[in-house]
């Protein structure tokens, strides 16, 4: 906690949090990619498994590290979901405090994710407000600016084209072969090379938008606050 440099109520530190949500963003990207590579290095073992070239055993330790890498990618979503949700949560609660809560308020940081599915119209708008409500240059009575940068409707139209197919890409097919269910996961390496890349592509791209909405709204928020950096 820290005091305003304008003598308002104290707000919470973002700083940290944005840091964390940006690295493991970035790694949940880069799993993305790895797990496209090792599709296709992978898929002449599930088309030898699938024709009865390979026993279970032999095709579980052909794929073993595309399985490992898709279980830790996974994670990573996982970890970047639950550290974007507080830093939200933070931003929205330093706002009521000092006077500009809007529409979103804080709860929505957690359920804005969920409704609609797949589709992040409210954290979008919760953003656009986030970003109004954290202009250090706008008086308390007239924040409300209708500017916000392009990058947000990048993130928007990025995330919510491909959230089907950089589910995919997740740990579920990881954890389908320790089910063992092998013969559902050697389907899904041979027949999906090509749709794993596009989802690699997209996911990259949409993480590069992320970090950058991330490092923009929190320098503005931390300069609103007064939040000392470093």
């Amino acid at each position: 906690m820290f005091a305003t440099s304008f003598g308002a109520p104290q707000a919470q530190r973002i700083g940290g949090l944005a840091i964390a949500a940006s690295i493991m963003c970035g790694v949940a990207a880069l799993g993305l990619i790895l797990t496209a590579v090792l599709q296709g290095t992978s898929s002449a073992d599930a088309n030898a498994y699938l024709n009865g070239e390979l026993s279970d055993g032999e095709f579980i330790s052909a794929v073993t590290p595309y399985a490992l890498v898709t279980f830790v990618q996974s994670v990573a979503v996982l970890a970047t979901v639950v550290l974007v949700i507080v830093w939200m949560y933070r931003i929205a609660s330093n706002l009521r405090r000092l006077g500009r809560s809007g529409t979103w308020g804080p709860g929505w940081a957690i359920g804005g994710w969920f409704l609609p599915p797949m589709l992040y119209i409210i954290p979008l708008l919760m953003f656009r407000e986030l970003w109004h409500g954290s202009d250090p240059s706008a008086s308390d009575g007239n924040w409300r600016s209708k500017r916000f940068p392009p990058v947000m409707i990048a993130w928007f139209l990025l995330y919510s084209v491909a959230p089907l197919g950089m589910l995919v890409s997740t740990g579920d097919q990881s954890l389908t072969s320790i089910s063992g269910a092998e013969r559902e996961l050697a389907e899904h390496i041979a027949g999906s090379s090509t749709s794993s890349w596009i989802t690699a592509a997209i996911g990259v791209a949409g993480a590069v938008a992320f970090i950058a909405l991330c490092r923009m709204l929190t320098a503005r928020h931390q300069r609103f606050t007064g939040e000392v950096i470093g």
